[in-house]
């Protein structure tokens, strides 16, 4: 089976995705099979359904730039996938200003939601998956599964999880360069960064308990659409009653095994 450019938009609009203003897709492209144009179709088939009132917003995490290296939006290339380096490079395109936890936006509210990223935390209160979910935001699973889910970063900053700060990576970079549209040259420090997500599946069973999960195909792709406000909200109720609940059990795992000491201590 191949898709083309209608067949995207039919199944989207099926969904309700006509519906929705403020999108944030996390995908695999190779999930859905065979469409015709690849990456580009799926973002104009995105872009059409979410109309001229909607903004599109995808991560264009690069995760470890640091130390003398200067971030620069037009030129590091996103570690996302391939839909989100289209992104990136899409005509009008917004890109954060983070050095690692950058996002592309397009649409109507692209700037407001990207607007001085480097002031905010990196996936944490105040930046723009933190905007985006609280202007009503919906979020897209595309063939991934919640361990793609950044949205759960912001429920940690929130609720707040104890073992913000652990380091994900105990040898990336504690700062980075970047520089504003203004021109000034800011010096960021890295210790808000978000660890690790393996263990964020825990959410899908509370998310599907209350029905808040809506799912879809296109292609072969399993879908999930879902408020952005519902993951944080669910995010934060999973951490009240277990703060290592969205820990991964990998005794390989640096970070998660440096939370579990937290919780010892």
């Amino acid at each position: 089976m191949s898709l083309n450019t209608q067949d995207v938009v039919d199944r989207l609009h099926a969904a309700g995705l006509d519906r929705v203003r403020r999108l944030l897709v996390h995908s695999s492209l190779h999930s859905i099979g065979h469409v015709e144009g690849g990456a580009k179709t799926l973002v104009d088939a995105l872009l059409e359904v979410l109309g001229n009132e909607g903004t599109l917003m995808v991560p264009t995490f690069n995760y470890t730039l640091g130390g003398e290296d200067l971030f620069d939006p037009d030129v590091v290339a996103s570690q996302c996938g391939t839909l989100t380096e289209i992104v990136r490079q899409w005509p009008g395109a917004i890109r954060s200003i983070h050095p690692n936890y950058s996002v592309a936006t397009v649409g109507k509210d692209a700037e407001r939601l990207t607007r001085e990223h480097w002031k905010a935390e990196a996936v944490g209160v105040g930046s723009p998956i933190d905007r985006i979910a609280r202007n009503d935001g919906r979020i897209l699973l595309l063939g991934v599964k919640h361990d793609s889910d950044s949205t759960m970063h912001v429920g940690e900053a929130y609720a707040p999880a104890p073992y913000r700060g652990v380091r994900f990576d105990p040898t990336w970079p504690l700062q980075a360069k970047v520089r504003t549209p203004s021109g000034d040259l800011v010096e960021l420090s890295l210790e808000d960064e978000p660890g690790c997500s393996t263990g964020f599946g825990v959410i899908e069973a509370p998310l599907r308990n209350k029905g808040l999960i809506q799912d879809f195909r296109i292609g072969h792709a399993k879908c999930q659409l879902i408020r952005g406000m519902d993951v944080i909200a669910t995010t934060v109720e999973i951490l009240k009653q277990r703060t290592d609940a969205l820990l991964c059990a990998n005794p390989g795992c640096y970070f998660c095994t440096q939370a579990r000491k937290m919780e010892q201590v």
